[in-house]
């Protein structure tokens, strides 16, 4: 036999109502959290003491004494006595003197030497360059990065610095002069003796330069390279 459920103990009916409250109550929940407010302390003024701080880093600074006005020096001038002349048309056999002579005689004209001379002074920059071996370069960006090979390949490592491990860059100024040649070779970065006189002796090979031009005429100019000795 069956056994038969009494229909007043049957939660099968109800369970639609029990689905409904659950529902309303978890959305009054919601919107309780949500409404919720959590107490807190409103912040304190606060002022912070930085007058302290500034105060120490503004350097205190003194104004120097004046120095006193020292007044002019003023030389002072003496009066020579004044001379007599006595009446030049009063004497009959007075006869005038040329002070000023001769002009061609007294009168110095500039010697030209001396105004080539002064011209002799090297231009740090011309209007044109000098040109390192012209027959093949034909400005002085590409006679420079020829003359830079040149240097390179031309010179011979020391064996004593080669020992020693010595090496670095030589830097070297010389002057072209009007007539191409070189002069006045100076070393302005030095590393080592032995290096120094082998650049030295490489420059003073070297073939005539195109010398530079100021104004359409030829002009001595400063010029200036390096060698880089590089032990590998």
């Amino acid at each position: 036999m069956k056994e038969k459920k009494n229909p007043q103990y049957n939660l099968e009916k109800k369970r639609i109502m029990f689905l409904q409250f659950g529902l309303i109550f978890s959305f009054m929940l919601v919107l309780t959290a949500f409404e919720y407010k959590v107490p807190f302390e409103e912040p304190k003024d606060v002022v912070l003491d930085v007058l302290d701080d500034v105060d120490m880093l503004i350097p205190i600074t003194y104004r120097e004494p004046e120095k006193p006005i020292e007044p002019p020096q003023v030389k002072k001038i003496t009066l020579l006595n004044p001379t007599i002349v006595e009446d030049i048309d009063a004497d009959p056999d007075y006869e005038p003197i040329d002070s000023f002579g001769d002009i061609e005689d007294d009168v110095q004209l500039p010697v030209e030497n001396d105004i080539e001379e002064e011209e002799e002074t090297p231009f740090v920059h011309a209007e044109f360059m000098p040109v390192f071996r012209p027959d093949r370069n034909k400005d002085f960006k590409a006679g420079n990065m020829d003359l830079f090979r040149t240097l390179q390949t031309s010179v011979k490592y020391p064996v004593t610095a080669q020992e020693t491990g010595i090496q670095g860059k030589v830097y070297v100024r010389f002057v072209v002069t009007k007539t191409g040649d070189i002069s006045d070779i100076q070393i302005t970065r030095s590393v080592d003796p032995l290096l120094d006189n082998e650049v030295i002796r490489v420059l003073k090979n070297l073939p005539k330069f195109k010398p530079g031009m100021q104004r359409l005429k030829p002009v001595s100019v400063y010029y200036s390279a390096y060698v880089n000795f590089k032990l590998q």
